[in-house]
């Protein structure tokens, strides 16, 4: 029977990383579930395909074809002024292209089928209790993935089958969105009693459920404080629980904090942009990692190299700059002194300053700002991300526009050239007008930033083509739950513990820490954003917190062009708004749900204002 199944399952080299050593489990196939829970290898490859299955919005997550997708893994975090897509600026949408409904119940019946039928398999009592909690986690996951977008979900415990005569009693009402947070919790607490401490490399752990735990108690939580019940509780949730939702996700995180199994990473601390850089890539024995996606070639990739390199260093397919981080993305980091982020573009009459060294304009920001995205004229494995868009000259005979009243030229090809002392573009120039690396153009930035966060620096250029990369998506890790702690204990009131949290943060980025008025609700969300940015926790961040139809209305995104003085032999820096005008209507609080799911379920109520 072993050498069978050897033929009948494909393995799926899909790791989500709880502790040290290393397991290879594949889906599950096509078999009967008597064939399936007679074996302990057939059991691991089901188990296997619920883990494939998770609505991790990780490397292959496109918010156009779903979870697990051969994409370009366009992220929605464009929309919440993080970066502009070259793809998608005009698209924020309504949830009926991606199939999350309808992905989600096809794992859920799969994971209630799991638990089902766990109790009665061929393995021991402890292996079944893992396993069980296993599958616990991954109905919650999933839950939590329907009710962040939709709220209120039906709750189906049992794995559903049509017999041709049953088609009522599949046909189930939406409960409220506060009976599946619930819901959410009593699945995860299940997981927390059963897991083990520490588990095979590949399967979650306590602390993975106890991390989720503290990560959707604080959605219900912030859904309940900052939101509206609409349609009797199928959206919204009463204000009256989000100070249990909170106390619920406080001590979740404390938890995991008082484990100390994990800590924040800090290999270099000498380096701090260099240190918040490698986290992102050097996962293993890393102690912060709680939750990790790993890839490996050939059997499990993705091509975030290949799509979001600058362009003078892009990969052989020729894709780059997919991604561009936005200005007001990079203004939300500070200073290291703790002081606001707006950067010093001019001086106190309006002049712009100048600057001969163009990278200085980033001196003292904080660390992470330069390990997350690539500033004009930073550097990336030892090139110059050069971005000059253009050339000030008061004298020339070639001005395209002005830039602080003053004439300016720009062209739209790199490789033109300015010649300085007839002030014309010529072909025999020595000046470059633009760089190869932007602004604008086919693949090149348009903000005057690149994605940083991510780019695998091991990997040679050549080899950043399509579907080559393999480094780790992180799902969760240890500075989340200390910012999720963070932020349950300022609702609270808890200034101490909210304070001691967000300082640990802090003190590893190499930052001002905060001192007791100045720990506030609004100064630990920003240390959220920053620290987590291009994370995919941003776009839901503001949903949850009910601002983004504030901070999205009739909005374009702000671009940073550096130009070179000719007459002052220095930069300086302007700005300007690029991309589509984006509104956040009301109704994004919660997705559509797909026309064709009401039709096959009359019992189903649509979310507000669709």
């Amino acid at each position: 029977m072993k050498t069978n199944l050897k033929h009948l399952f494909i393995l799926f080299i899909f790791l989500i990383v709880s502790c040290d050593d290393q397991l290879e489990i594949a889906p599950k196939n096509i078999l009967t579930n008597d064939q399936v829970f007679a074996n302990e290898s057939a059991i691991r490859s089901y188990l296997a395909s619920l883990y494939i299955s998770l609505p991790v919005e990780s490397f292959n997550f496109s918010a156009k074809n779903g979870f697990n997708t051969w994409s370009s893994g366009w992220v929605p975090a464009h929309t919440s002024g993080e970066g502009l897509s070259c793809d998608n600026l005009d698209q924020i949408g309504n949830g009926t292209w991606y199939n999350w409904w309808t992905n989600g119940y096809k794992t859920i019946r799969n994971v209630n089928n799991f638990i089902e039928n766990i109790p009665d398999a061929e393995v021991n009592e402890e292996k079944k209790q893992v396993y069980l909690g296993e599958a616990y986690f991954i109905r919650a996951f999933n839950y939590f993935g329907l009710a962040k977008r939709y709220g209120g979900v039906p709750i189906i415990r049992s794995a559903q089958d049509f017999t041709g005569d049953n088609l009522d009693e599949l046909q189930v009402e939406r409960n409220t969105e506060k009976e599946v947070y619930d819901f959410i919790a009593t699945q995860l607490d299940s997981a927390i009693l059963l897991l083990p401490d520490e588990n095979e490399r590949g399967r979650v752990n306590k602390y993975t459920a106890l991390t989720l735990k503290s990560r959707a108690m604080l959605y219900a939580a912030t859904e309940a404080k900052y939101g509206n019940v609409l349609l009797d509780g199928l959206v919204g949730i009463p204000s009256s629980a989000a100070g249990g939702y909170f106390q619920a996700s406080f001590d979740a995180a404390e938890e995991v904090m008082e484990s100390q199994k994990y800590s924040l990473y800090n290999a270099n601390p000498g380096d701090k942009v260099a240190n918040f850089t490698s986290l992102f890539i050097e996962t293993i024995d890393n102690p912060e990692m709680i939750m990790v996606q790993e890839y490996h070639y050939p059997e499990f990739v993705h091509s975030y190299d290949c799509w979001y390199l600058p362009y003078g260093v892009r990969g052989p397919w020729g894709y780059s700059s997919r991604m561009n981080p936005t200005l007001e993305m990079v203004e939300q980091f500070e200073y290291v002194d703790g002081s606001p982020g707006t950067l010093k573009l001019t001086d106190g009459t309006g002049a712009p300053v100048k600057y001969a060294v163009p990278a200085a304009l980033f001196k003292d920001k904080d660390p992470r700002c330069m390990a997350t995205v690539i500033i004009p004229f930073g550097t990336f494995r030892g090139t110059v991300i050069d971005v000059q868009a253009g050339i000030i000259d008061d004298h020339t005979s070639a001005n395209t526009g002005t830039v602080y009243g003053r004439k300016v030229v720009s062209v739209g090809d790199y490789t033109q050239k300015y010649d300085a002392a007839s002030h014309t573009v010529s072909s025999t120039g020595n000046m470059k007008i633009i760089s190869i690396n932007g602004i604008g153009g086919s693949e090149r930035t348009m903000t005057g930033f690149y994605i940083r966060k991510y780019l695998d620096y091991n990997l040679d250029m050549s080899e950043a083509a399509g579907w080559k990369s393999t480094q780790s998506w992180i799902e969760m890790r240890y500075a989340e739950v200390l910012l999720n702690y963070a932020e349950a204990a300022i609702e609270l009131g808890k200034i101490p513990e909210a304070k001691a949290a967000v300082n640990e943060v802090r003190e590893r980025a190499g930052i001002a820490l905060l001192t007791d008025a100045q720990v506030t609700r609004d100064r630990i969300r920003n240390e959220r954003m920053v620290e987590l940015a291009f994370e995919n926790q941003k776009y839901w961040d503001i949903r949850r917190w009910h601002i983004a139809d504030q901070l999205i209305v009739n909005k374009r995104f702000t671009a940073l062009l550096p130009y070179y003085d000719l007459q002052a032999n220095a930069y300086v820096f302007a700005k300007t708004q690029v991309g589509n005008q984006l509104t956040f209507w009301p109704q994004l609080y919660y997705e559509k749900i797909s026309p064709s799911e009401i039709q096959r379920n009359p019992r189903l109520t649509q979310n507000p204002l669709y």
